[in-house]
């Protein structure tokens, strides 16, 4: 049997799935508001809706019980996507993927039923910034519970060398798991003795901080502070906080479900 997914909600992400879920050999299910778009693509999906997601009734009738997970992209719609994210967990949904703009609406969602959360944006600057720094870096991508994937040329130092003369596992604390040599345009797999030449591209994976020490990118765990924004925090969390000590501050965690979401639509005066 097939594996049968839903999106609800095409915007520029959910498309974006959508279009490399047509590639593969999956039933698929699309809802969203917009009719131009479900005219687009109803001839190539197994079912399409055009529908209000914010009605539970809705939800209900369309999207089996059974279905192995479904995508909510309605990020621009922070009321709805916690609604229709709840919807779907009461409805029995196992694997609801969504997506979120911030931290906090992020940690409601996962509140009400997502099992995933994907912060578009976020994760798009964390792979870019890198490799606007690190003139070595080609490609960097963050794999979850701090780990990294990257393309990266070989440094100057270790030119001239052999894989297990570099020993990059032990020096820099990262794995090499494939190489594109300079004359060549794929990675492939390599000997011990393969000698590193100017050019070469490395496929390699490790702690973000490691990778990121060997390429020269920015290291996100590490937070730098001068002495002129040392000596100016303790007036900025007075005006912010209103003359509380911050450390004080009940956490978000503390708070209910209605109070965390009167945090996120409703600015205190």
């Amino acid at each position: 049997m097939k594996k049968q997914f839903g999106l609800i909600g095409l915007g520029k992400f959910g498309r974006r799935v959508l279009e490399e879920m047509l590639l593969t050999d999956v039933e698929i299910l699309i809802i969203d508001k917009d009719e131009g778009l479900i005219e687009q693509y109803k001839n190539r999906v197994e079912a399409a809706y055009v529908a209000d997601a914010l009605k539970e009734e809705t939800i209900a009738k369309i999207v089996p019980a059974t279905i192995d997970g479904v995508i909510i992209d309605l990020v621009d719609k922070i009321e709805v996507s916690i609604l229709v994210t709840n919807y779907l967990k009461k409805h029995g949904v196992r694997h609801i993927v969504a997506t979120a703009e911030t931290d906090e609406h992020g940690e409601i969602l996962e509140l009400v039923g997502a099992t995933q959360i994907i912060f578009p944006n976020k994760e798009a600057a964390r792979r870019i910034t890198p490799t606007l720094i690190s003139s070595t870096l080609f490609n960097y991508f963050p794999i979850g519970s701090g780990l990294a994937m990257a393309e990266v040329e070989v440094p100057a130092k270790y030119h001239s060398k052999t894989v297990i003369d570099a020993n990059l596992r032990r020096e820099v604390d990262i794995n090499v798991i494939a190489i594109r040599s300079h004359d060549g345009e794929h990675f492939g797999f390599f000997g011990p003795d393969y000698l590193f030449q100017p050019g070469d591209v490395l496929l390699v994976v490790g702690e973000e901080h490691s990778v990121n020490r060997f390429t020269g990118a920015p290291d996100h765990h590490t937070v730098r502070r001068d002495k002129k924004t040392e000596a100016s925090r303790p007036a900025v969390l007075t005006k912010v906080t209103g003359g509380r000590d911050i450390e004080n501050r009940p956490s978000l965690s503390g708070f209910s479900l209605r109070s965390k979401i009167r945090r996120l639509f409703v600015r205190e005066p």
